[in-house]
């Protein structure tokens, strides 16, 4: 039926999920995805799209399985967005209904359905809508099928060598393509999913320290609050994916020197999570990359310097209509180039581009640098109109402390970036807005 069921089938008292204290073994977990299939299987016919109303719970968990076994499509939703907002992309998505409830208790109270032809991935027939970030623009919903899963999910564990050992930590959101991978890589290796509501740094690194986890995904932001948290050494620790963003190889030479084998990844929900991600072992020469792309998925550097992908993993529609033609290549939003040894190099978003004195900047990388000194929680790199540069790089911050000396943190910068790159003007504001992955909001 889907990775799921064939994991109970065959090891149904190995651990599934491990939230807190509470372990669900995969035999309970695929009873619990089958009672949310008799709840929407008996609200609606076949073929409607389903909201899922929650993230990092059980229920999540479930309602990832069960809702395709429904034969309907999942729409995974945070319970981070503003009402209006999630109302909004209901409508967009055509949601017929919205499933949610309460409290991990009340999946026992729910009817099983009867066992039937639909399933979760690798059903091919297995639909979700995941909406983009919407960190710069309205986010895109974009369709996953579960061929497309499949073959991501098996590019990656090529890679990455996860098996049903592995415990994989999952702090993203259970409503995006990072956390769904999540849920979907364990299932298929028969691994478990270390499940936690929320990120909490110091909790992720008590985790890792004390071999809770062996996997872990995270955002660059994530990894240096977890460092700050406990700096090392850290044992037992297979890999750490780093992605969603670009970070300074100083953080990442960090994680290393603590004992944390870090490797950058580089993808989108378009991709269905990974692209391209360094090979285990290549950490330090691979420093400043996003490594190899991934088997089944091709990479090129198209017009203007945007990073292309075409592949059985990639996204053919959206909810708005084609993505691309099947076997045509993708353009993404992003900037990128190889270096001599075959590894993308990811430069920062083809939007956020600030042409300054005829240099091209890229916000994201000097972000990235930025974040690494003590005196900054938060920063945001934009351009504004200069008469002298036509356009000047200004920094945001939020300051870690009561008091902020931009000059000394100019200063600072000027050691770790090129000349053009270095903020001419500083400015301290009170927040930056950001989506639950962590990016910045527009």
């Amino acid at each position: 039926m889907d990775w799921l069921h064939d994991t109970a089938a065959t090891t149904p008292d190995a651990p599934a999920v491990i939230a807190g204290d509470r372990v669900v073994p995969y035999g309970a977990l695929d009873d619990l995805a089958t009672r949310v299939a008799g709840a929407v299987r008996g609200a609606g016919p076949l073929g409607e799209r389903v909201a899922a109303w929650g993230d990092g719970t059980l229920r999540a968990v479930a309602a990832a399985w069960g809702i395709p076994r429904a034969g309907a499509w999942a729409v995974p939703l945070s319970v981070t967005l503003p009402a209006a907002e999630a109302m909004a992309l209901t409508r967009r998505a055509g949601v017929r209904g919205l499933w949610a409830l309460p409290s991990d208790d009340d999946l026992a109270g729910l009817r099983p359905a009867e066992p039937g032809a639909h399933g979760g991935p690798p059903d091919p027939e297995s639909r979700f809508v995941v909406f983009t970030s919407g960190s710069e623009r309205e986010p895109s919903g974009i369709v996953l099928t579960g061929t497309n899963v499949a073959a991501a999910v098996r590019a990656s564990r090529r890679r990455l060598g996860n098996g049903p050992d592995d415990r994989w930590l999952c702090v993203l959101p259970t409503s995006h393509v990072g956390g769904l991978s999540v849920l979907w890589r364990s299932a298929e290796a028969g691994g478990a999913v270390v499940l936690e509501p929320r990120f909490d740094a110091g909790r992720v690194a008590a985790l890792l320290r004390g071999g809770e986890a062996t996997f872990a995904s995270l955002v660059p932001t994530m990894l240096r609050r977890v460092l700050d948290a406990h700096p090392g050494p850290y044992e037992g620790v297979r890999r750490v994916l780093v992605g969603g963003g670009p970070a300074d190889p100083a953080l990442l030479e960090q994680a290393l020197d603590a004992g944390l084998p870090v490797l950058a990844t580089y993808g989108a929900t378009e991709t269905c999570s990974q692209a391209a991600t360094v090979v285990p072992g290549e950490e330090r020469a691979s420093l400043g990359t996003a490594g190899r792309p991934l088997e089944g998925i091709d990479v090129r550097i198209g017009a203007g310097g945007r990073i292309e992908v075409k592949g059985t993993p990639v996204a053919i529609d959206t909810i708005d209509g084609p993505l691309r033609v099947p076997g045509d290549w993708l353009p993404t939003g992003d900037l990128g180039r190889f270096d001599a040894a075959g590894r993308l190099v990811v430069e920062g978003r083809a939007d956020r581009v600030i042409v300054t004195g005829g240099v091209n900047v890229h916000p994201e990388a000097v972000e990235a640098v930025l974040a690494g000194h003590p005196d900054v929680s938060d920063v945001r790199v934009v351009g504004e109109a200069d008469p002298e540069w036509g356009t000047a790089v200004v920094a945001e911050v939020v300051a870690a402390g009561p008091r902020f000396d931009g000059e000394a943190v100019r200063a600072w910068a000027r050691d770790r970036l090129p000349g053009a790159a270095v903020p001419k003007r500083w400015r301290v504001v009170p927040s930056i807005g950001r989506t639950d992955l962590g990016k910045r909001r527009a």
